[in-house]
């Protein structure tokens, strides 16, 4: 006997192929559904038919037997009584209505099975991402679980500390606060703590969240600056959002305070940047400098001397580009007359923040603004910067609007940012 296997899409497809290879004579020996290729994950092979069709040499000259018995069926191949037979051999080209009436369950159940591939491919056409979505929400919790066994089991052996400390040691880490700075509070906290008081979860809060803002310092804005006119310099790398700043400052001082305000740029390479800050300039009706260098900068300030506030906008410079530093220093390295601020964005890295002070600190820094607030979830570089620096923060921006996303730095707003005392 002749055996062939064919996959197709469905039986009509099969018995075009098994006449065409094996004749009218052939026979269908079984059919079985099948998968064809694994598939992400195994699941989304494309499912297909298998028929299995022969042609028995000998069917031309012997006579035509009757369909063995299953008993026989399973001896014929070599297999034990018990187990199954192969599907009763259906001849081909029969149009009989017993071999009619054998077909019929075999259509009906290939049918069934088409309508089961196409439900299957609509449902696994968003399955993919369903499954990938999960399984990188297991794979964060997971991970934030190895974290916290390994916190509490490895690094924090040493520290014997009551449940609401712990806890609150865990968020102020978790939150960004450096693990040594952490453990200093809590260690400090427990020695003036009650035992009785260590109890209340609420109260170890506040008394933390008070600690802490004993250690940061705020500038209220620009209003320390105690000379009559204000001059206040943004400097910083790139990227972290000065131009926008600067707008969101000249705003804030004529519409809170009702001062005259008046804008300069020292920025002429990124020309874009300069036709953002005059775009701004006009929306917000102040006068704008573009000035180039030293000369130019004092020029233009004497220019500006019936003016209550003027903020000067600088380009970005890259903390290790030596060259752009020492011209930055050039022109802004004095006291007194300018209050430059250093602009941070709350997103940068605990040690890229630490090694920008650094380079920029070789010019005179009066305060700190921390950008993009809202493009952070933890908040306690912050307080790492202030106890490293000690350098006070003037303002926060959460957001491009100008000039809705900007606020004074509080010590409440900066504590609550870590603690989350309010629950916001």
């Amino acid at each position: 006997m002749d055996l062939k296997r064919y996959r197709v899409n469905n039986i009509q497809e099969a018995l075009q192929l098994i006449k065409k290879d094996l004749g009218p004579e052939a026979v269908i020996v079984s059919t079985r559904q099948v998968k064809e290729g694994k598939g992400t994950f195994g699941l989304f092979g494309k499912t297909v038919l298998e028929v299995t069709a022969a042609l028995d040499q000998e069917q031309k000259t012997a006579p035509a037997k009757p369909p063995p018995s299953q008993a026989a069926a399973a001896i014929a191949y070599g297999k034990k009584e018990h187990e199954t037979p192969p599907a009763p051999v259906i001849p081909f080209r029969s149009s009989s209505k017993d071999n009619q009436s054998l077909l019929l369950p075999l259509q009906k159940d290939v049918q069934e099975l088409k309508e089961s591939i196409d439900e299957i491919k609509v449902r696994t056409a968003t399955y993919g991402d369903h499954v990938i979505n999960q399984l990188k929400h297991e794979l964060g919790e997971m991970r934030h679980m190895l974290h916290m066994i390994v916190s509490q089991s490895v690094h924090h052996d040493d520290l014997h500390l009551p449940e609401n400390l712990m806890i609150l040691f865990q968020q102020m880490k978790f939150g960004g606060l450096e693990e040594k700075f952490a453990r200093r509070v809590v260690l400090e906290a427990q020695k003036n703590i009650s035992e009785e008081d260590l109890q209340n979860f609420s109260y170890v809060k506040i008394f933390l969240a008070r600690m802490l803002m004993k250690i940061i310092k705020t500038t209220n804005g620009i209003e320390n600056i105690e000379p009559s006119q204000k001059i206040v310099s943004l400097i910083g790398p790139t990227g972290v959002g000065k131009t926008t700043t600067a707008a969101k400052i000249c705003s804030e001082q004529i519409l809170q305070y009702k001062r005259k305000v008046a804008l300069i740029t020292v920025d002429t390479l990124r020309i874009a940047a300069v036709e953002q800050l005059r775009a701004y300039a006009k929306v917000i009706n102040v006068p704008l400098s573009i000035v180039s260098d030293k000369v130019e900068l004092d020029r233009a300030i004497s220019s500006y001397a019936d003016y209550d506030v003027i903020v000067i906008d600088t380009g970005g410079c890259s903390q290790r580009d030596e060259t752009q530093m020492f011209e930055l220093r050039d022109i802004f390295d004095e006291r007194g007359r300018l209050h430059n601020v250093l602009v941070l964005s709350a997103t940068t890295k605990d040690s890229d923040t630490n090694e920008i002070t650094r380079k920029f600190g070789s010019m005179p820094l009066d305060s700190i603004i921390f950008t993009k607030l809202d493009e952070s979830s933890s908040y306690g570089s912050i307080f790492n910067h202030a106890i490293r620096f000690k350098k006070p923060v003037s303002y926060l921006t959460t957001g491009q609007n100008v000039p809705e996303d900007i606020e004074l730095a509080t010590k409440e707003r900066l504590v609550d940012l870590l603690l989350h005392i309010s629950g916001s």
